[in-house]
């Protein structure tokens, strides 16, 4: 019985040798096909499939900042593999009956001591791109520190956490995202740890001085370097200011002198005869930046008056939403001022800092738990002369009660106040008396002729 078995085994591996023997030396064209289609097993369909999942772009998010990783990006991420996967070739006859059906042998027919052609994930690229990152963001707790000299902080630090980017779980982040054909996939947050610091502003103080309540911002990109000047100088004079409760902020009152003598030059300001170069010019960058704050951190706003005509340093408001008029504050020392009361329940620090071409002007105090929307600004009636109209709207909501507050500026033509390129004289005439009245915050400003710096 055994020798039959074992005759009957040699018989059916002879048949299968004779098969193959045959198909390997008369049938070239099908040795040719056998390869073909075996080569196709790199798959280069589901190759192209993957790079097409790629999303056009990547946000990726840490803490409260966001950054945009475009598609060329992403692609790079990516690796094509440049080894293909070969027929074994200890061939067989089932390799036969795979290869004859356009199927594939998923264990005999290959050899798995070689890879896939396909995609692979660049590692190494990845790897710097969260690099960079955790340099922006890693840095130790901050200590809080503050001085306050005659009413006025001279010295100030915040408190702020340290962070550190978690890069391995970070990086498993984003090839989730990566291999992910889900929506969700197009947003990723980086994981962020954490660090207290040791002494915070609530420790070291009375006046209730506890966290930032709001941000101002504008963007001063194009200017002159006297204009630039300008808007230094007038920034410092209101860093450290300490606004009580209740009380209300005059922008005139604490600018003090503008003239040579306090470190200011000439630049182009709007006045009746013209736009024309006086001491100071520039400094509506600083009352405007200043005016933001309030306004986004929903103060009451007592006196405020826009530009004669719309003025470019003044239609940034952020990097997320379209420039516009309308978020503007002129002021002019006896013309026009800015105003706004301190409402919360706290002092309020001005701590100002220029960036770059941005200005700010950072809020710090007592939160009362106010919730502020903006809607606008809204610019209608555009001209082509460059008269323009825009509204601004503000719901503040505070223990249940809404205030609603709306801004309109009237924009004339910038051809009304046409530039005229003479310096002043060293003696600086005084400025127009003050009328004694404050423009109505709800009604929009008509007069060209307010002198606006």
């Amino acid at each position: 019985m055994n020798k039959l078995l074992a005759m009957l085994t040699v018989g059916i591996l002879a048949l299968e040798a004779v098969i193959v023997i045959t198909i390997l030396s008369s049938g070239s064209q099908f040795a040719t096909n056998f390869v073909s289609e075996t080569a196709d097993y790199d798959n280069p369909a589901s190759r192209q499939a993957l790079l097409a999942n790629i999303p056009d772009k990547l946000t990726i998010i840490t803490n409260d900042k966001s950054q945009d990783i475009e598609k060329d990006t992403l692609v790079s991420w990516r690796d094509k593999s440049d080894e293909v996967r070969h027929p074994n070739p200890d061939s067989s006859l089932a390799n036969y009956f795979f290869s004859r059906t356009g199927t594939s042998h998923p264990w005999a027919a290959y050899s798995f001591d070689d890879a896939v052609e396909g995609v692979a994930i660049n590692d190494k690229k990845i790897q710097d791109f969260l690099q960079k990152v955790a340099t922006e963001e890693n840095h130790d707790p901050v200590d809080a520190e503050l001085v306050v000299e005659n009413g006025r902080a001279s010295v100030f630090t915040p408190d702020e956490p340290g962070t550190k980017l978690d890069i391995d779980a970070s990086q498993r982040a984003l090839l989730d995202a990566l291999l992910s054909d889900s929506l969700a996939a197009k947003t990723v947050q980086l994981p962020v740890t954490t660090t207290s610091p040791r002494v915070r502003l609530s420790d070291i103080n009375t006046l209730g001085i506890r966290e930032r309540l709001v941000r101002g911002a504008s963007d001063f990109h194009g200017s002159t370097a006297s204009r630039i000047k300008n808007i230094r100088v007038g920034a410092e004079r209101y860093r450290g200011l300490i606004i009580a409760p209740g009380e209300e902020f005059s922008f005139n009152k604490n600018l003090g002198p503008v003239d040579g003598a306090h470190g200011f030059v000439p630049e182009l300001v709007i006045k009746p005869e013209g736009t024309v170069p006086e001491f100071g010019g520039g400094l509506c960058q600083v009352s405007t930046t200043a005016f933001r704050a309030a306004f986004f951190g929903g103060l009451p706003i007592t006196a405020r008056r826009n530009h004669a005509y719309a003025v470019k340093y003044y239609e940034w408001i952020s990097d997320k939403e379209p420039p516009a008029p309308g978020l503007d504050a002129t002021i002019y020392p006896g013309a026009s001022d800015l105003k706004f009361i301190n409402d919360t329940p706290a002092a309020i620090l001005v701590w100002t800092k220029l960036e770059g071409t941005r200005l700010y002007f950072d809020f710090y105090g007592t939160s009362d738990g106010r919730q502020v929307e903006v809607d606008g600004p809204h610019p209608f009636d555009r001209k082509a002369s460059g008269a323009v109209k825009s509204t601004v709207t503000r719901k503040v909501t505070r223990a249940g009660e809404v205030v609603e507050l709306t801004l309109k500026s009237n924009y004339v033509s910038p051809n009304l106040s046409p530039r005229v390129y003479e310096f002043p004289k060293p003696a600086v005439e005084p400025p127009p008396p003050d009328t004694g009245t404050n423009p109505d915050t709800q009604t929009p400003d008509t007069n060209p002729n307010q002198p606006t710096l």
